[in-house]
């Protein structure tokens, strides 16, 4: 994958001739906008050689010039040309055919009525059943959803507010109910306790 302008070089400088890039991938992907380069280039020597062996090859292409798109090339700025071998079954019409679509839509009722599900029902009416309060988690791993409302959160009490007293206070024996998760109540506050 040849991303962000990355080069796979081997360029002479100004009287040396190019040198070889042989590459054996089973894919080679370019992002033709983004001027990705395997280049085998001369100044005033001779291009040097690309060797490319591939199943596929997709948004870079041969030139004879560096371009600003995704090249390859063995060019000479003063000298003969090099070599540039891609070795690779045809591709050409993967780019050309992946938004053409059919003319005629799938039609998805006649799917449907023809499928097993349509024709094993036939003789029975549909039913629906609402069976509580509760539902399905919103997503996987979400805690259930609560099965009753809990009423209302009471405040924090301040200094000027005191406790409602309660007629039997708790005492060891009676039953610990511990908190299994945090629930949002419906108008948006959230209680600490075991599926409200």
């Amino acid at each position: 994958m040849l991303r962000r302008g990355s080069v796979v070089s081997a360029t002479a400088g100004e009287a040396g001739n190019g040198g070889n890039v042989n590459i054996n991938s089973k894919f080679i992907i370019a992002i033709p906008k983004e001027d990705s380069d395997i280049i085998a280039n001369a100044f005033e020597g001779n291009g040097g050689r690309v060797q490319i062996n591939t199943q596929g090859i997709f948004g870079t292409e041969f030139r004879s010039q560096e371009t600003n798109q995704s090249d390859i090339t063995a060019s000479s700025k003063f000298g003969v040309s090099g070599i540039v071998t891609i070795e690779s079954p045809d591709n050409s019409s993967i780019p050309n055919n992946l938004g053409k679509l059919p003319q005629k839509a799938i039609d998805t009722d006649a799917l449907i009525a023809n499928s097993c599900i349509a024709r094993r029902n036939q003789q029975q009416n549909g039913s629906f059943f609402i069976t509580g309060s509760g539902g399905l988690p919103l997503r996987p791993g979400d805690p259930s959803l609560p099965f009753y409302s809990t009423g209302d959160v009471q405040p924090i009490p301040t200094e000027s507010t005191t406790l409602p007293t309660q007629t039997r206070p708790w005492q060891i024996g009676d039953r610990v109910i511990e908190p299994s998760g945090v629930y949002e109540l419906p108008n948006g506050k959230l209680v600490l306790g075991k599926e409200c």
